[in-house]
């Protein structure tokens, strides 16, 4: 990773395919962002903030469900190929200070 802006995307889980997207920008722009040859804009900034505020408040809601259910060791968590119910899992599970930790079986 040579730029901040990739470590971001890679914390993220996103392709520079995926943030071309999220941005509604070229993939050849994304590139030069994540290799420092042209300066990231603002509004890019503020898309991945929005991304990742979904992530965190996804992953609270997992763990609102799982406190509301008892606690329960297995979770099934339905993400129906969705790459932030995906992340949010993975935050709920890191986050977790259980011992040993939650299962939490993906579904698509």
């Amino acid at each position: 990773m040579k730029t901040l802006y990739a470590a971001c995307l890679a914390r993220l889980g996103l392709s520079q395919s995926e943030a071309a997207t999220l941005h509604g920008s070229r993939l050849d722009t994304v590139k030069n962002w994540a290799v420092g040859r042209r300066t990231v804009p603002d509004g890019a900034w503020s898309d991945l903030r929005a991304y990742e505020a979904r992530i965190v408040d996804r992953s609270e809601a997992l763990r609102e469900a799982w406190e509301d259910a008892g606690e329960i060791r297995d979770m099934e968590l339905q993400t129906h190929g969705d790459p932030v119910a995906l992340m949010a899992a993975a935050d709920f599970l890191l986050s977790s200070n259980e011992d040993p930790p939650v299962m939490i079986e993906l579904k698509n």
